[in-house]
């Protein structure tokens, strides 16, 4: 028993259309940081892609709605890479996918008419794999490879950048008529193929943005809130317009990226309760011992805080860092049998790398990895 292609793409069509209505209402709901609103829009990118090929299929001459469904097929693969990298504070790099999707688009209408059924395919299949094999090493970066819901997110990536690497393969070699590519990697295995992966994708995405804005409605990140630090948008324009100042002003600003040590490893031990009241204690410390003119932010629920201030010297910098982490130091747990808080903190200072936010986050980022990398409770720059 065969099921033929307007099944197929009727199901697959429900799945998206279902599973990307439950994202954006969802998004909708929690005022979400970038990160979200990529993720959201990839989703609209899903349902218009299944939109088209049932125009494709329905409406006899509807050649054109193949390059549509292409081009919005791989800027849905490539926002979800986009939205990673915004979740773990990196540029989104929106302009790849954009153009790719363009291409893919183009190379359908290039074709015309006649193209047939497989107008574009080599393209389109080199751009899913790519965009999922650099989607799963994305997820596999810290904050978001410390997020269970993650790995739901990775495999997905995984198995659709090898179903087209494969898919690739098979159609150069084998030719899109073979039966075994017919029955392997066909129009019906692909939907089949996807339709799962909605679904798992799907509950990892509201999953990790619900972790990471929590439910307070207000476009805050669940535990800080209530320490009055900044959001990772309200962080964002108050520091973009401190290094606008600033560098008109030719003066240095300093980016310390302060995170826990084992935080993974003190939820694991002592729980969900504990553990909050661990992330509690470590804010406090932060808000307390950071410089009074700094400004104080999240952009990462896994447990790192990001402070900015002027420096006139990395040196000075160091300094304030140290004492910081001595603040830090001082903080004891009951909840977890008396364990004392440490840190690592990586600087990284415009004077150096420039008065750009995300060159400044990316390099500080860098700095803390090697802090934490030397064994932690540890400044590096």
């Amino acid at each position: 028993m065969t099921i033929d292609l307007y099944t197929v793409q009727l199901a697959t069509s429900t799945v998206t259309i279902i599973a990307g209505l439950m994202f954006i209402l969802d998004t909708v709901l929690r005022r979400p940081d970038t990160a979200g609103r990529l993720w959201a829009v990839s989703f609209m990118g899903g349902m218009l892609t299944s939109i088209s090929y049932a125009v494709w299929i329905l409406v006899p001459g509807a050649w054109w709605a193949v390059a549509v469904g292409n081009g919005a097929m791989v800027l849905t693969a490539g926002l979800l890479w986009c939205g990673a990298r915004a979740f773990n504070a990196r540029n989104d790099l929106l302009w790849v996918p954009l153009v790719v999707a363009t291409g893919s688009g183009v190379a359908v209408l290039a074709e015309g008419p006649d193209g047939g059924d497989w107008a574009g395919a080599p393209l389109l299949f080199l751009a899913l794999a790519a965009f999922s094999g650099l989607g799963a090493a994305e997820s596999l970066r810290k904050p978001m490879r410390s997020h269970w819901a993650a790995r739901g997110l990775t495999v997905s990536f995984i198995v659709v950048a090898l179903f087209y690497a494969f898919r690739t393969v098979a159609y150069f070699v084998l030719g899109p008529d073979a039966p075994v590519f017919r029955t392997f990697f066909g129009s019906e295995a692909a939907a089949f193929v996807m339709m799962t992966l909605i679904i798992v994708m799907t509950v990892s995405l509201v999953i990790l943005r619900s972790d990471r804005v929590g439910d307070s409605g207000g476009g805050g990140v669940s535990h800080w809130s209530d320490d009055e630090v900044l959001t990772s948008s309200a962080l964002r324009r108050v520091v973009e317009d401190q290094l606008e100042r600033a560098n008109f002003h030719d003066e240095q600003l300093v980016f310390l990226r302060v995170g826990l040590d084992e935080v993974e490893s003190i939820y694991t031990a002592f729980g969900r309760s504990a553990g909050s009241a661990l992330t509690d204690r470590f804010t406090a410390a932060v808000r307390r011992y950071a410089p009074p003119t700094a400004a104080i932010g999240t952009f990462d629920g896994g447990g790192e805080l990001l402070v900015v201030a002027p420096f006139p010297r990395m040196a000075d910098a160091r300094r304030a860092a140290i004492a910081l982490q001595g603040g830090i130091g001082e903080q004891t747990m009951v909840e977890a049998d008396g364990l004392r808080l440490s840190a690592s903190i990586g600087m990284a200072g415009s004077d150096a790398v420039g008065y750009d936010f995300d060159r400044l986050l990316a390099a500080s980022g860098e700095a803390a990895q090697r802090a934490r990398e030397s064994g932690g409770d540890a400044i590096a720059d």
